[in-house]
């Protein structure tokens, strides 16, 4: 049996933000995504951590659905997605950008925990099936899409691009 050619939709978009926070006592940064109205700012003490709002963009999550087989592919992972505008070669995400040049576009798939302390990132099937989606309407020879999980950003906090924001993923 040959393995599906998914055809990849989205499927429980949820619009809302991007909440960046740290912790000045420890210097550790965390993310979520939030529904609410405004982006939420309050400043609060969890266990060792003293958490304050750093930064907030509209954003848009979501999972992936093969139309083909009815495969989902959870990306309950992901806190965003960021177009990629890095350049720096001490980055890999940069280095990557440098030797694909115009042949295609970068998106960072952002985490909740973007120090990675915890080990964990987006998954590598959520890549994988990003990568596919974004690429799966393009005409052979046009420009791709790269997604690459934001453990590959040399400092995700200080990581230049342009977090999408809409479910047409144009906004940018």
């Amino acid at each position: 049996m040959s393995p599906c050619a998914h055809r990849w939709s989205q499927t429980d978009i949820r619009s809302g933000y991007l909440v960046v926070e740290g912790c000045y006592h420890c210097g550790a940064r965390s993310s979520f995504f939030s529904t609410e109205p405004v982006a939420p700012m309050d400043e609060y003490r969890e266990g060792p951590h003293f958490w304050e709002y750093l930064a907030g963009y509209q954003a848009v999550t979501f999972n992936l659905r093969c139309e083909a087989c009815g495969q989902t592919v959870d990306l309950g992972d992901m806190v965003g997605l960021q177009l990629s505008t890095c350049d720096d070669p001490q980055c890999e995400v940069g280095r990557l950008a440098l030797e694909l040049g115009k042949k295609a576009s970068i998106y960072v798939a952002l985490c909740a925990d973007s120090s990675h302390a915890s080990g964990r990132c987006v998954s590598d099937g959520g890549v994988v099936a990003l990568t596919e989606y974004f690429n799966q309407r393009l005409r052979s020879g046009r420009r791709q899409i790269k997604v690459v999980p934001c453990k590959m950003c040399s400092d995700v906090d200080c990581c230049r691009g342009i977090v999408i924001a809409d479910t047409g993923l144009t906004d940018f």
